[in-house]
Order: structure tokens, then C-alpha cells, then sequence
């Protein structure tokens, strides 16, 4: 997992405080405390034993009254190298097996929701394109049914951080993240950061027509949107490229996909901007 810097990895992290009892970073040369979701410098020990997931590191150790489970996880921050720890305390007299279990579970589904997520927009990212999308394809061309893509970046980005700043930007792409999410149905398919500004969209069991007025939708949103940026409001609008794969069209790669619905939106862009192209 990689974070621009602490707080962003901090924020990124507070959901799994329902889950632990005490959320660390840890940095990975020094193994000084950079953050603890508490007051508090127990010593920490280093794990012996690997789980094998992420290279997740699983220890537990014990004294009359507590077990003391911990899993180290390695970050980054910036370019620097540092460890989260996620840890728990039970009491032992509790039943261990039950609970531990289950929340080992969830945890791991955490993290690996985590190393599938973009720590910025809360988009999936591009690890999770790489995944899912030739899951996707196998499993909708199987039944016969397309996929639809789109590909939107944002209409003079580059103007935006130029003039503004890099946080300026960063509170864009946040904004208009949410109001992708907000204009895409759960059912519909998923979102993710491919990079930079450019986002994502995969729609299986999606026609032609369908997907148009999908991405006509968000970019009637955004276009709607006022962003309040140093003290005055700017209209911001994106681009969108649309296509409709088949299996007949032997795309079945990210990269072809990637290929086939840049070239639209490239075509959105020499139009004119904020328009869908198909």
C-alpha cells in the first residue's frame, strides 16, 4: 500500500479501528511510532511468523491476563518504508477461537480492500483494474454479453494545479470522484483511478446505449458542480470515452480495452472537451 504522506495513510486507515484495539505506523528503519490511535508506547515486538497475504506478518504473544495479537503490514509513505500494525487484545479468558477467527476474516478482506483502493478518491486503482477487469470480460463474454468501458480525464487538470496548487487538485479529483460514485449505480460496475486524473469505469452486462447515458450523466453532474478553490467557485468539466466490447472483437486484455477507449476520449478532447464519444 502506498500513501502520498502520514495523514493521508492515517485517514485511510480509521475504518479498521472497529476492528483493533490500537492502529500503529511504525517507521520501517528506525521502527519509531509515527502514529498510534491511542496514547500509548508499549513496546511493540517484532513478528516471527508470516501469514503469507501481502506479506503480512501474523504474532501473537501472551502474559497471564492477555493474548496480544498483532499483524505488521508494510507501507509506504512518500518513498519511505514503514509498517502498520494492527493490534488486538483479548482477554483469556474469552473464548479465542471464535472471535479471532472471525475477525481475521475481516480484517484481511480490510486490507486487501485497502491494497485495492486508491488512498486519494477511495476509487479502486490500477491494481484492481489489472484484477478484475479480465475477470470481468471472461466471466460476461461467457454468457454471450458485452462490456462497456469508459475513460474520462479532467477537462485542463494540469491549469488547475499550475494556478492553484497540488492540494487545490487533490480536492478536485476528490470532489469528482464522489460524483462519479454518486451517478453510478452498485449494480452497474465499478470505478477506479487508472492514474493522475484519468478514471475508469467497467460496466458488464452493459449495451451500447446504456453506457452513453451513464457517462452523459456523470458529466452532466460535474458540469452542474460548483468547486470552491481559493475563495471563488470554478466550473471544472471531463472528458469521456465510451466502448462496447464483445467477444466476437477478440479484446479480452486491459491493455487492448485501455487502447480501444483512449482513442475516444483522445477524440472527446480534440472536439472540444466535456462531451462523450463512442
Amino acid at each position: 500500500m502506498n500513501f502520498e504522506n502520514l495523514n493521508q495513510a492515517v485517514a485511510s486507515i480509521q475504518m479498521l479501528q472497529k476492528f483493533y484495539s490500537i492502529l500503529r505506523i511504525l517507521d520501517g528503519n528506525t521502527n519509531e511510532i509515527l502514529y498510534s490511535s491511542e496514547d500509548s508506547r508499549i513496546p511493540h515486538e517484532t513478528p516471527a511468523s508470516f501469514s503469507g497475504c501481502y506479506n503480512v506478518v501474523l504474532s501473537i504473544s501472551e502474559n497471564d491476563h492477555l493474548i496480544n495479537v498483532t499483524i505488521t503490514i508494510p507501507i509506504s509513505i512518500g518513498n519511505h518504508s514503514c509498517y502498520l500494525e494492527l493490534i488486538q487484545y483479548i482477554k483469556r479468558h474469552e473464548n479465542i477461537t471464535s472471535p479471532i477467527f472471525t475477525k481475521q476474516e475481516v480484517i484481511l478482506n480490510h486490507i486487501q480492500k485497502l491494497a485495492m483502493t486508491d488512498s486519494l478518491t477511495n476509487l479502486y486503482n490500477r491494481r484492481y483494474i489489472d484484477k478484475q477487469f479480465p475477470v470481468d470480460l471472461a466471466r460476461t463474454f461467457q454468457n454471450n454479453e458485452p462490456v462497456s468501458v469508459i475513460y474520462a480525464d479532467i477537462d485542463y487538470f494540469k491549469r488547475i494545479n499550475d494556478k492553484y496548487g497540488h492540494i487545490a487538485g487533490d480536492y478536485v479529483l476528490k470532489e469528482i470522484a464522489g460524483i462519479f460514485r454518486h451517478h453510478l449505480g452498485e449494480k452497474s460496475g465499478w470505478i477506479a483511478r487508472y492514474g493522475g486524473d484519468e478514471i475508469f469505469i467497467c460496466l458488464p452486462k452493459t449495451n451500447k446505449a446504456a453506457a452513453v447515458r451513464i457517462a452523459n450523466r456523470i458529466r452532466s453532474g460535474i458540469e452542474a458542480q460548483s468547486f470552491y478553490i481559493k475563495s471563488q467557485y470554478l466550473k471544472i468539466t471531463c472528458s469521456f470515452g465510451v466502448a462496447t466490447l464483445y467477444k466476437r472483437n477478440g479484446i479480452n486484455t486491459v491493455n487492448k480495452a485501455l487502447e480501444l477507449v483512449d482513442k475516444k476520449l483522445y477524440q472527446a478532447k480534440k472536439k472540444g472537451r466535456n462531451r462523450v464519444i463512442v
